[in-house]
């Protein structure tokens, strides 16, 4: 026992000489210095692109061909769109005709000779019905609607939207003329996320 610990306190002294006259060295980290990064929120005008996957083909299989006239309850505006026509941007569009009952004609319309293209509300999940969109013709490879600059009552407050009648994307835009950030998100679109309450356009296609 009394040689163990003979040995062992020998060793430490060898340690500490060598220590003390630099045959080891003990090297203390290099200094690093800590980089600071101030990050900015990230706001809606800076996505250029969609911010869900598109999910195709879903207009006639989920919601259907559904013809006039307008049968929803509570107050809502009813317009009356004409496809886009070659070279244009926008579909003609009627006055609104806004009600808390049946809607049955449109610019001198019926309804029930058109098909329902779009409804859009004021809250998500398909909340407080806002306008309803009709047109003579469903959605096809050569027909697609479209809004490129909604009237101030419309402005900025839709949260959430369907499309119908073989209408299968539909696209929303921050700025008017399908300008600025925008999303895209079938026919079934329970919220349009960082967009809810910031559309200024929008247009459906096959």
């Amino acid at each position: 026992m009394v040689r163990r610990t003979a040995l062992a306190f020998g060793a430490v002294f060898l340690v500490g000489s060598m220590l003390g006259i630099g045959l080891f060295t003990v090297e203390e980290p290099p200094h690093s210095e800590v980089e600071v990064v101030v990050l900015e929120p990230t706001r809606t005008k800076d996505f250029s692109g969609p911010m869900q996957p598109q999910t195709p083909d879903q207009g006639e299989l989920v919601n259907g061909l559904v013809r006039g006239p307008s049968r929803e309850k509570g107050y809502r505006c009813v317009v009356l769109l004409q496809p886009i026509e070659p070279g244009q941007q926008t579909s003609k569009a009627s006055d609104p005709v806004c009600s808390d009952g049946p809607i049955d004609t449109v610019d001198g319309v019926p309804l029930a000779s058109t098909y329902l293209i779009a409804r859009f509300y004021d809250w998500t999940n398909y909340l407080f019905l806002l306008v309803e969109y009709f047109g003579p013709s469903a959605c096809s490879p050569t027909t697609s609607y479209g809004v490129v600059d909604l009237p101030n009552n419309l402005d900025n407050r839709f949260a959430s939207g369907r499309t119908y009648s073989n209408c299968d994307r539909l696209y929303v835009y921050d700025f008017n003329y399908y300008g600025g950030a925008w999303y895209s998100c079938g026919a079934n679109c329970p919220s349009f996320y960082a967009l809810n309450d910031d559309v200024s356009s929008w247009r459906t296609t096959d």
